[in-house]
C-alpha cells in the first residue's frame, strides 16, 4: 500500500539521547516492507493466486479505511485524481507484482520493485515536477541500476526451478513503475498520505472487486481458512495500513531525511526473509547487487542531516 511522502523538516540536532522510539518505528516499517515480498511469494506457492492474494490485500485494508473515505470522500483531490493513484498503488500495481512472484524470488522482488520505483520516480520528479536530481543522486541512480543489472545477470536460476524468470523481473520493473506513477502524481498533486492510502484501498476494492468475482467467483470461499488469514492481514492490514502507521511516526520522530534510510535496509531484509522462510539462498551475484542497490539507494535518496527540502520517495508494499 502507498507509504506517506513527507518534506522533510528541519532536523533538530540530537545531542544526549539517541532516539530510540524513532529508531524502533523505523525498523518495524523496513522489516514490514521487507517481508511483503515473501508473503507474497508464499501465497503464490500455496493454492491462492495472484489474483486471490491481491483480492484479499484490498477486501481488508478497502473494508478498514472505508469509513475514513465515507467521512471524507475525495478530500478535495477529485476521484480522476484519486483513481490515477489507485492505479498506481492500487490493485494493478499489486496484481503486477504478486504475479512476479509466481516466476522469481522474493528476494529479487524486494531488491527490483524498491530500485525501479526510486528511479523512475527521480527521473518523473525531474520531468514533470522540475525537480533536478544533482549529481550525487544522479550517480546513486546509476549505482542502483548496476546493482540490478549484476543481480538479475544471475542465470543460473533459470536452471533451479526460475525457468521464467526473466517475467517475472519484468513484471517487477512494471511494478516499480506503477508505484513511481503514484509516487509522482501523490507529490504533485499534495496528497495526505492517510487519505491516499484510503482512496487507493477503497477503489480498488471496488473497482477490482466485481472484475475478481467475474473471473474467479466463490474460489476463495473454497480457499484453507489459514492461508486467507495469513494473506488477509499480512497484505491487507499489516502492509497496508500498519507500514503506513509506523513509517509515519518514523517521519515525526526522526524526520524525513532519517526515516528514509530505512527504505535502503528492505532490499537487505528481503533477502534475510526469504532465506529461513522459502529456503532461498542469496548466490554471489545477488549479495553484490544487493551491496550495490543499498549504496545506491542511500545516494539517490540525496539525503541530508540538517535543513533540506528534498522529498523522500516511498518504498512499495
Amino acid at each position: 500500500m502507498p507509504q506517506p511522502v513527507v518534506d522533510s523538516n528541519t532536523l533538530s540536532p540530537i545531542d544526549v539521547a539517541i532516539p530510540w522510539k524513532g529508531i524502533a518505528f523505523g525498523l518495524a516499517t523496513a522489516i514490514i516492507w521487507g517481508t511483503w515480498p515473501v508473503v507474497s511469494r508464499f501465497g503464490v506457492q500455496q493454492s491462492l493466486s495472484a489474483l486471490d492474494v491481491t483480492m484479499l490485500r484490498f477486501l481488508v485494508s478497502g473494508l478498514i479505511l472505508l469509513p475514513f473515505v465515507l467521512r471524507r470522500g475525495h478530500g478535495g483531490l477529485g476521484w480522476g485524481k484519486a483513481l490515477v493513484l489507485a492505479i498506481g498503488a492500487g490493485a494493478p500495481y499489486a496484481l503486477v507484482t504478486i504475479t512476479g512472484f509466481s516466476y522469481a524470488p522474493a528476494g529479487h522482488g524486494g531488491l527490483i520493485i524498491p530500485s525501479v520505483m526510486l528511479t523512475c520516480s527521480t527521473l518523473g520528479g525531474w520531468l514533470l515536477l522540475k525537480d533536478r536530481p544533482n549529481s550525487k543522486r544522479l550517480i546513486g541512480l546509476v549505482i542502483v541500476l548496476s546493482g540490478v543489472a549484476v543481480m538479475a545477470s544471475a542465470g543460473e536460476l533459470a536452471a533451479a526451478g526460475f525457468p521464467m524468470l526473466w517475467l517475472g523481473h519484468i513484471l517487477f520493473a512494471c511494478g516499480g513503475m506503477f508505484w513511481a506513477l503514484y509516487t509522482v502524481f501523490s507529490r504533485k498533486w499534495g496528497a495526505d498520505p492517510l487519505h491516499a492510502t484510503a482512496l487507493v484501498s477503497v477503489l480498488s476494492l471496488v473497482l477490482y472487486g466485481p472484475v475478481y468475482v467475474m473471473m474467479r467467483g466463490t474460489v476463495l470461499l473454497h480457499a484453507p481458512v489459514e492461508e486467507l488469514l495469513l494473506q488477509g492481514v499480512a497484505q491487507g492490514l499489516v502492509a497496508a495500513v500498519l507500514a503506513l502507521i509506523c513509517y509515519t511516526k518514523t517521519v515525526a520522530l526522526l524526520g524525513a531525511g532519517r526515516a528514509a534510510l530505512f527504505a535502503a535496509l528492505v532490499p537487505g531484509f528481503s533477502a534475510l526473509f526469504a532465506y529461513p522462510a522459502l529456503g532461498e539462498v542469496p548466490n554471489t551475484r545477488h549479495l553484490l547487487g544487493l551491496g550495490l542497490v543499498s549504496v545506491g539507494m542511500i545516494l539517490a535518496l540525496g539525503l541530508r542531516f540538517g535543513r533540506s527540502r528534498n522529498r523522500i520517495p516511498p518504498v512499495p508494499t
